[in-house]
């Protein structure tokens, strides 16, 4: 840049130029005044015009001095321009990588808030999954407890079934027996009245005491038949209701079979969903994890970006 003193010289050169000029005039009156020779006259001609071409020869090199230090600072001004318009361009860039900050650290609270009201609806979610689970193994446990009291009670029917079974076969030995004997009796009463034909003819008192002893073994006969018949349909009835409980029983246990294969498919889903929610709770902390690497990238940036401004700024 063009100095003051510069500006000065320049300036004084000029006052010289315009006093030589007055010294040539002044000069020339006295001359011409005090009637000086030629030969005086052009010795200070020539100083003069030595002198006017000195500060001529001056005056084009300020000049062109003066052209340099204008382009100088031409080239100056440009360049301090372009650098108010690179700060003013970082400042702005500074504000929106502020106001981008800004905005990072508020999603980042907002995701933190939203994490932390996510990790207590999982929390929440995992207790009541626990509870849930703890209710379905206690209800597992007692359905268990419950259906081995079934199966205690099937194996106690059974048990019984097969006593009544027994029974039965035994009444039907019986029936069988009291049948044979009851067709050996009437074949006895054939025989008996065959005989009576034959003794019609002898005293009617023997022969109607022989017929009532006859008649009256009959009925008693007649009448064990009739309670053993009396015996095997009661155990007949008890069988078939026995039957009725062991076939209840089944359709129970049955039931229960599958109200445990429901219980179990219920604890596996109930595992799964655990499983689910512990996948996307490690998901959110990954995006809360990437989340925090990219707030210290655009922070870091930031913190270089206000570095290279203050180095412009101090240049």
């Amino acid at each position: 840049p063009v100095s003051l003193q510069e500006f000065e010289l320049m300036e004084n050169i000029l006052k010289s130029k315009q006093d030589g000029s007055e010294c040539w005039e002044q000069r020339s009156t006295v001359s011409v005044r005090t009637s000086f020779t030629r030969q005086e006259r052009n010795r200070l001609l020539w100083e003069d015009m030595s002198v006017i071409e000195e500060d001529a020869t001056k005056v084009t090199a300020l000049k062109l001095r003066l052209d340099e230090s204008q382009k100088v600072l031409l080239k100056e001004r440009e360049d301090k321009l372009a650098l108010s318009k690179s700060i003013e361009k970082l400042e702005g860039e500074l504000s929106q990588w502020k106001i981008k900050y800004e905005e990072l650290n508020k999603n980042k609270q907002e995701v933190m808030k939203q994490l932390n009201i996510l990790k207590e609806i999982h929390q929440d979610e995992l207790g009541r999954i626990s509870e849930d689970l703890e209710d379905e193994l206690g209800a597992r446990s007692s359905m268990d407890k419950k259906l081995a009291e079934l199966r205690t009670e099937m194996e106690r029917l059974q048990a019984e079934n097969a006593a009544e079974w027994g029974k039965r076969e035994r009444l039907e030995t019986e029936k069988l027996n009291l049948e044979r004997e009851n067709k050996k009796l009437r074949a006895q009463i054939e025989d008996l009245e065959e005989v009576l034909a034959r003794k019609r003819r002898q005293t009617a008192s023997a022969l109607d005491t022989d017929l009532k002893t006859i008649q009256a073994e009959l009925f008693e006969k007649n009448k064990e038949l009739a309670d053993l018949k009396h015996v095997h349909t009661k155990l007949k009835k008890q069988y078939q209701e026995k039957m009725a409980e062991l076939a209840h029983a089944n359709r129970r246990v049955e039931q229960h079979e599958g109200e445990v294969r429901k219980l179990r498919l219920r604890v596996e889903e109930l595992k799964k969903e655990l499983a689910q929610a512990e996948d996307e709770l490690d998901e959110a902390h990954n995006q809360t994890r990437k989340l925090q690497r990219s707030l210290d990238e655009q922070t870091e940036q930031s913190e270089n970006f206000q570095v290279q401004l203050e180095h412009l700024q101090s240049r």
